[in-house]
């Protein structure tokens, strides 16, 4: 009789274990293609974020250059500028 019940057992296994991986499965099959519509959103968000990194570098370069520019061309209006953006700082920070 112990080798019955043994057996029994075993079937209830097999089948509790059968019924967990059609569980698993059944749910890998439900979550893929929302993972994969996800990781597309991802990957395109960060196209988005790359172009929008590679604008701003552009134009921080532009604002530089133009900063040059306006600085070669007028050395003394520049200095006497940035003196008195030095003045104003000096006395916010007081």
């Amino acid at each position: 009789m112990g080798n019955s019940d043994n057996m029994g057992r075993n079937d209830r296994m097999e089948r509790v274990v059968q019924s967990a991986h059609e569980a698993v499965d059944t749910l890998a099959a439900k979550a893929a293609p929302l993972v994969d519509r996800f990781s597309s959103g991802i990957d395109g968000a960060s196209g988005q974020m790359h172009d929008r990194a590679d604008q701003l570098s552009a134009m921080q370069e532009e604002w530089v250059e133009s900063a040059r520019t306006t600085v070669r061309e007028h050395p003394l209006a520049s200095l006497a500028a940035a003196v008195a953006v030095g003045m104003l700082l000096s006395r916010l920070s007081r």
